[in-house]
């Protein structure tokens, strides 16, 4: 996919985020607007990007929301591999996920092109919370927390987050 405005990018994300609760979209719909002053008609990409061969640096607010989004993802992937997972875990997930995205849209000070990456993190990170919350059967649910798992393990192969480890697991 070619490049993209940051508004093109985020109706695109959202293209797949077929969600009737606005609540997932919202916090990256604010954090597209707070951000676009960085770089008003620039394009980004659809594709992670490092920083000249490095990591991307993080600031405290991101640092901070990302580790608690880790815990309950990690959370949740023990819970699951021990069959122990009760319904309503799903929506304790959910609902903290947003509740860090929207702590990290009201304390982002990163770097515009560290910012059009985050965005991606993000994105998908929304498509992935639509999927848990969906009226779907448990499994699609599992793969969707799985691939939250992914997610940040793709995220500390781009920003520099120290002491940030990779979520070890294996699939169901």
């Amino acid at each position: 996919m070619e490049n993209m405005k940051i508004s093109q990018l985020l109706l695109f994300v959202m293209s797949f985020v077929a969600t009737p609760n606005i609540s997932v979209a919202a916090p990256l719909l604010v954090f597209a607007d707070q951000h676009s002053g960085h770089k008003h008609d620039a394009e980004i990409h659809t594709q992670l990007t490092l920083n000249d061969g490095k990591k991307w640096r993080t600031d405290d607010a991101l640092r901070h929301a990302m580790t608690n989004i880790r815990i309950s993802v990690t959370n949740t992937l023990t819970a699951i591999h021990s069959d122990n997972l009760k319904s309503m875990q799903y929506d304790v997930l959910t609902k903290s996920i947003e509740k860090e995205i929207a702590f990290i849209v009201a304390h982002c000070k990163l770097d515009p092109k560290a910012d059009e990456n985050l965005h991606i993190i993000l994105g998908r990170f929304a498509i992935e919370m639509d999927i848990v919350k969906a009226k779907r059967g448990t499994q699609e649910k599992e793969l969707g927390v799985i691939n939250m798992a992914e997610t940040l393990n793709t995220y500390g192969k781009y920003f520099d987050h120290p002491g940030w480890r990779a979520i070890e697991f294996n699939s169901h």
